[in-house]
């Protein structure tokens, strides 16, 4: 079985293909793909990973910590909220095929996603597979059921377990 922390890593490689499609799709025109990639992006960050983050490892997290406000997570989940304002941005930009818009959201969103991404790996995945009772079995199997929903059109972006 794979790690919580690689496939976790994982799904943030897995994600950040498909918002460099949806960049490429945005930048040839061909905004009906577009359209279809960032949905595929945003059901697979919002609902899959980081819907597990916030509802299994950041409370895992917090109660080995023995609080539930620490800095890490409250930061991580300021984080989420932001991104999701960008993404029903990124959305209306395709909408109205406004691809300057778009290139700037973009590059602002890559840059949360760095440093957000980087804290992630760094400072909380490391500690998850000894915060959760079951290693992180659950949350693994969680992110890669949601994975093949929006994987690429042809080819499978699952990470087995």
């Amino acid at each position: 079985m794979k790690s919580i922390e690689q496939i976790m890593r994982h799904d943030h490689e897995r994600l950040d293909v498909l918002l460099e499609a949806g960049a490429k799709a945005v930048r040839e025109g061909l905004w009906h793909e577009a359209t279809d990639l960032l949905q595929r992006f945003r059901h697979g960050m919002v609902d899959g990973h980081m819907m597990v983050e916030e509802t299994m490892l950041f409370p895992a997290f917090e109660a080995q910590e023995g609080n539930d406000d620490l800095p890490l997570t409250a930061l991580l989940r300021k984080g989420h909220r932001d991104l999701r304002v960008f993404f029903l941005e990124m959305e209306e930009a395709i909408g109205a095929r406004d691809a300057e818009e778009y290139s700037a959201l973009l590059s602002t969103v890559q840059a949360i996603l760095k440093h957000h991404d980087a804290k992630e790996e760094k400072e909380l995945y490391p500690h998850l597979a000894e915060a959760l009772s079951d290693q992180g079995q659950l949350a693994g199997q969680t992110i890669l059921s949601r994975q093949e929903t929006a994987a690429l059109p042809g080819r499978s972006q699952k990470f087995d377990v």
